[in-house]
């Protein structure tokens, strides 16, 4: 008799939609608009002749962009309203006064909060944007959050509206790091210090609570990188050569990243499901700055969103634990019971041998019985 046990394999195939997110894309003197990653269109500023934008910030409530420009003369950082979608006058927000510098941008909408990495003097500085209207000058109106020393060279920068944190790139000349600090500028810490080079641009994924930041190598190699916002979990998402990152977002989908070399636009899956980025699109300057232009945050949903993904990584790993404590069961049934089987056999084959061995003699002395009875008859 002969049992064989086969496993069955259940296949469950998972499509997934999806989706671009709609951005805004800084590139030399224009601003372009591109909706679910292909369709461009080029804002027209009223009354506003660009120069070089490098840094955008989007404020979700009031829809309104706020971005700088590095070669006016006298303007500083700019907004522009985005409800309305032919009419965009430009408002002058901050003036500066002497050299200060704008490399990176991010906006607080619980507290009205404009941010902004000084890299020239080594500051990050914010100052809140009391009414429409708003206009501030760099001395006096303006607060210092974060002064740092010769040797740093701040670069990227955001902020967490939901946690109020604030996170902030390091390129140090031999020791560059990600750090962060509370949005009040207190309790500044490093996050990551190993293995970094030029981590130059930095953007974070809020729902996911996590850090993503690109590095350009001298030898012509990137890549991008992410961990959680505690600097835990780090992984390397994406490595290639031949481009130099100036720009990165994330989206909820996507990871979208601006090079200088090529000056294009791309984009890769956030899950890992593809090795290969998509070109979004090919400028005449590099994208300097891209930020999504999203919707409101709602950070107590995204807090009971996380909240419900624990409970759901929770029961799954109580239901695997509970199918392969089931299956070891299955099988150790099935083990004691092919068991049992050759055991069976086994005895059933030693009983028919000991049988044999026992009556063979007999057999002998009955033949030989016979022989003797013939004999005598004779």
């Amino acid at each position: 008799m002969r049992i064989e046990v086969l496993p069955i394999f259940l296949m469950f195939q998972v499509v997934v939609s999806l989706k671009h997110n709609d951005l805004i894309i800084a590139v030399g003197d224009t601003l372009e608009l591109l909706s679910d990653g292909k369709t461009f269109q080029t804002l027209t500023l009223d009354s506003y002749n660009a120069s070089k934008l490098s840094a955008l910030a989007y404020d979700p409530v009031a829809k309104k962009l706020f971005f700088s420009d590095t070669r006016h003369r006298h303007g500083h950082i700019f907004s522009v309203d985005l409800n309305d979608e032919f009419d965009h006058p430009v408002v002058d927000i901050v003036e500066k006064k002497d050299n200060e510098t704008v490399g990176s941008l991010t906006y607080d909408p619980v507290d009205k909060t404009l941010l902004w990495m000084d890299g020239f003097n080594r500051s990050i500085r914010r100052v809140k944007i009391e009414h429409e209207t708003f206009h501030a000058e760099e001395k006096g109106d303006v607060e210092i959050l974060h002064s740092f020393d010769d040797a740093k060279k701040p670069s990227g920068l955001i902020c967490d509206p939901c946690t109020r944190m604030l996170y902030w790139t390091n390129v140090h000349e031999s020791r560059p790091t990600i750090e962060r600090s509370f949005i009040n500028g207190s309790h500044p810490k490093v996050i990551i210090a190993n293995d970094m080079f030029r981590p130059m641009t930095l953007d974070l994924d809020v729902p996911e609570k996590k850090l993503y930041w690109a590095q350009s190598l001298r030898n012509g190699s990137f890549y991008i990188e992410r961990s959680f916002v505690n600097g835990t979990g780090r992984e390397e998402i994406y490595r290639d050569v031949g481009q130099i990152i100036i720009s990165l977002a994330v989206g909820g989908d996507y990871v979208y990243w601006g090079d200088y070399t090529q000056k294009k636009l791309w984009s890769l899956r956030k899950n890992g499901s593809s090795s290969s980025p998509l070109t979004l699109g090919t400028f005449r300057n590099p994208p300097t700055s891209i930020v999504l232009r999203h919707q409101p945050l709602d950070c107590s949903l995204l807090e009971q969103s996380q909240t419900g993904k624990l409970i759901a990584h929770q029961s799954a790993t109580i239901t695997i634990a509970c199918f392969t404590i089931t299956s070891l069961l299955i099988i150790g049934v099935v083990a004691i019971f092919m068991l049992r089987i050759w055991t069976f056999r086994s005895g059933r084959k030693l009983l028919v041998s000991d049988k044999d061995e026992d009556t063979f003699p007999f057999q002998d002395f009955d033949n030989g019985r016979d022989s003797y009875s013939r004999k005598m008859t004779q």
